[in-house]
């Protein structure tokens, strides 16, 4: 049986909503009884992985998968071209980063031990 949490922040530089998805990751981790800690890219990096780089901003990864999955209506940019933002469906509120509830489900999965 093994966990593994693996929690990242993918951002554009000029995105408005970072310190909100911040915030969110920082009571999704404290609801969960977890440090708040996670690895943090500018998908503009050369050291951003390959999987982080054509994502929206602000995005939140879980074990490398997204906590809001689904069609991304964005093209692969061009280096400098400014920030992407993205949105999200919260009910029936478009917000402008992933909701908490997203957020502590998927950290709660990864909690869940791997048997096998």
């Amino acid at each position: 049986m093994s966990l593994r949490l693996q929690i990242e922040l993918v951002y554009d530089l000029d995105c408005p909503n970072v310190e909100r998805a911040r915030s969110i990751l920082t009571d999704a981790c404290r609801a969960a009884d977890v440090p708040a800690v996670w690895t943090e890219w500018n998908s503009e990096d050369a050291e951003c992985p390959a999987y982080a780089r054509n994502l929206g901003s602000p995005t939140i990864l879980v074990n490398e998968e997204d906590v809001a999955p689904g069609p991304h209506p964005w093209a692969k940019r061009e280096l400098g071209a400014g920030p992407r933002c993205r949105v999200y469906r919260d009910g029936d509120a478009i917000v402008p980063a992933p909701p908490v509830s997203r957020v502590e489900e998927a950290i709660g999965a990864a909690l869940q031990p791997e048997v096998g």
